[in-house]
């Protein structure tokens, strides 16, 4: 059994699919089906099921996946341990929502690239629920996600920001010459969201459930730019980052009656081997938002 072979089979049960596994490795189609055939050989099971040209994992199968999946995941684990100890890592993977890169990230982005230009940043953005499970997973080496409401022993937290969301409107919006907003006055009326899996989202539902309140939810986007093309038509509000609302001209910032505070942190999993390189951008923000 080689790397190769397990690697071939992870692929094909991502599709269940040879052609398709094919194209994505490169490797030809006859090669990673003599190469599984072979490695079922030598295990003396079959993994997958073979009707009518369609694929499905046998119960040997869902076994040899599930295991296979954790030691090659140790296997990238223990060459990048091993990059990092000769310092030739200059990789990390970093996880962003969208609403808070709009804002907070391209400042650290610049300013980190001028100091660290051999250090390559691979962004994954996602909703902040996402983000940590990729952290827990240890798809992600770090994090900027907003603080859970509860403390969580999974994770150590930099703080590095304290905001409130405000409803976000059109200058033509009937409430836009409020100076407070209760949410109360939202009930029935028409709102845009981020995705179900954001952390503000969460936040808003629990309150409008506690409150018994029903706003009529036109869309839910991980898109600022689309979120903010809807609002524009002067019909329809959006709750965003203090920081976001105060930069867009056109839009007027609704501060709520009873805020709506939130931290944004740095925040990595518990117990993990920190890399050398994701050290250098954890003192490269501590310098920056943490100055006390």
């Amino acid at each position: 059994m080689t790397i190769s072979q397990m690697k071939y089979f992870l692929e094909v049960c991502k599709h269940m699919n040879v052609t398709r596994a094919s194209e994505t490795l490169h490797i030809s189609q006859p090669s990673i089906s003599n190469s599984i055939r072979d490695l079922e050989d030598e295990l003396g099971v079959n993994l997958f099921h073979r009707v009518k040209m369609r694929l499905s994992l046998t119960k040997e199968g869902e076994i040899f996946q599930e295991r296979c999946g954790k030691i090659l995941s140790e296997l990238d684990l223990l060459y990048e341990y091993m990059k990092d100890l000769g310092n030739k890592r200059n990789r990390i993977r970093l996880g962003v929502p969208p609403m808070i890169g709009t804002f907070l990230f391209p400042s650290i982005f610049e300013g980190f690239r001028e100091a660290y230009p051999d250090i390559e940043i691979e962004i994954a953005e996602y909703g902040s629920r996402k983000i940590r499970e990729m952290i827990i997973n240890e798809a992600l080496d770090i994090a900027i996600a907003i603080a859970e409401q509860q403390k969580d022993t999974q994770f150590n937290a930099l703080p590095i920001l304290k905001t409130t969301l405000l409803f976000a409107v059109d200058a033509t919006h009937e409430l836009s010459g409020q100076e407070a907003i209760r949410l109360e006055e939202l009930d029935g009326r028409a709102i845009v969201q981020f995705q179900d899996d954001s952390d503000q989202t969460i936040i808003l539902n629990d309150r409008f459930s506690r409150l018994n309140i029903r706003p009529k939810v036109l869309l839910a986007s991980s898109q600022l730019y689309t979120i903010k093309k809807i609002i524009a038509n002067g019909k329809a509000g959006a709750f965003l980052f203090r920081e976001i609302a105060s930069q867009e001209p056109d839009i007027v910032g609704i501060p709520l009656a009873d805020p709506i505070v939130m931290d944004i942190c740095l925040i990595w999993k518990k117990g993990r081997h920190m890399f050398s390189d994701t050290t250098k951008l954890l003192r490269f923000v501590q310098d920056i938002f943490c100055k006390f």
